[in-house]
């Protein structure tokens, strides 16, 4: 009796452990808004403008069916764009903008495969590799041409 009280005594504390870990978790209007307030202190830096970009690009990944999926696609193109227009000359920036595109085109070929996968395919590939060319040790680069070739390999399935 002892150790069941025990068990849901642990579970409730797990329960509630959990929910307040999700609670601290910031939206990702907060995360954005955070960034761009860095970018606004930093406005020559890229890493802000890096930063905002992934987490864009990621959430249309995890979710390419969601209604703001395109918005934020053109809003990642925006914050690309910023970034070209610091016109980057070191090799590690250069690479991460061309992850960027890389990104991009995955982002976009998630919302609609059929259509877009063979319109992006080329060019993800070659912003990737253009990507490691620039940076062989661009981790960020690696895990993506990575993911991207898993999934285009279960998609010729």
């Amino acid at each position: 009796m002892a150790s069941r009280r025990m068990l849901v005594l642990a579970i409730l504390c797990s329960t509630l452990l959990g929910l307040r870990a999700q609670q601290a978790q910031p939206t990702l209007a907060q995360q954005l808004a955070g960034l761009q307030r860095l970018e606004e202190m930093q406005p020559d830096s890229i890493g802000p403008k890096y930063q905002q970009a992934v987490l864009l690009l990621s959430q249309v990944c995890m979710q390419p069916q969601d209604s703001l999926a395109q918005q934020r696609i053109d809003e990642a193109r925006r914050v690309i764009g910023r970034i070209e227009a610091l016109r980057p000359t070191r090799p590690a920036d250069r690479s991460d903008l061309a992850t960027l595109r890389g990104f991009l085109h995955t982002a976009v070929i998630t919302t609609n495969p059929q259509q877009n996968g063979p319109r992006y395919y080329q060019q993800a590939l070659d912003s990737f590799g253009e990507a490691l060319r620039l940076n062989p040790q661009n981790a960020l680069a690696q895990q993506l041409l990575a993911q991207f070739m898993e999934g285009m390999q279960a998609a010729g399935r």
